[in-house]
């Protein structure tokens, strides 16, 4: 998503004039293509990945910007073809975050309600049990694994900044911290099924 993608999950949209400025043959016909196909593109996108986010006329601008970007464009035997696969991906690319972060506050949002509920003797002899089933968890999981997942979610650092220091993407931070969730979830499960 280089250029047309910000950290944040969304996508940049660079101005229309930087995707068609006029000069070279392969702007020139770039140009065409936008002028062509940029409205039918965002209409497709709409009718097929709904009104967003991210929204269709950014992710047909993303498109335009990764394709204005390829050493290949004057090669291409279909540049529509290239550019309608282009503007899928990157929304399937931002469902798939999407998905993952959606995920991770899900499961969390259990935790937080059971959290947030009246203590009583019995809530607080449970919540020591679970708390120990925790720290087992955590003691099982891989050394990377529990930082990344102690990082995010204990010390609540961001997802993007972890990234940084493991010298990782954050999709795999998310994806790490995630497999910490399953991984607490199935220690729940097992300790539940023992009695």
């Amino acid at each position: 998503m280089d250029g047309a993608h910000q950290g944040d999950g969304t996508l940049a949209a660079p101005h229309a004039d930087s995707v068609v400025a006029s000069g070279s043959p392969k702007q020139f016909s770039l140009e065409m293509l936008y002028r062509a196909h940029f409205r039918d593109l965002a209409r497709y996108l709409a009718r097929r990945f709904g009104s967003g986010p991210p929204e269709p006329e950014e992710v047909a601008q993303a498109a335009f910007a990764r394709l204005a970007a390829a050493d290949n464009f004057a090669s291409l035997d279909d540049p529509r073809g290239y550019l309608y696969t282009i503007a899928c991906n990157l929304v399937i690319d931002h469902q798939r975050r999407q998905g993952h972060r959606n995920a991770m506050h899900r499961d969390l949002s259990y935790l937080d309600a059971y959290l947030l509920s009246e203590p009583s003797p019995e809530r607080v002899l449970l919540a020591k049990e679970r708390f120990a089933i925790f720290e087992e968890a955590l003691r099982a999981m891989p050394k990377m694994r529990r930082r990344m997942f102690l990082l995010v979610r204990a010390e609540g650092h961001a997802p993007r900044e972890v990234a940084r220091q493991f010298g990782m993407s954050e999709d795999a931070i998310y994806k790490h911290v995630q497999r910490a969730l399953e991984d607490c979830a199935y220690a729940f499960e097992k300790a539940e099924r023992r009695g």
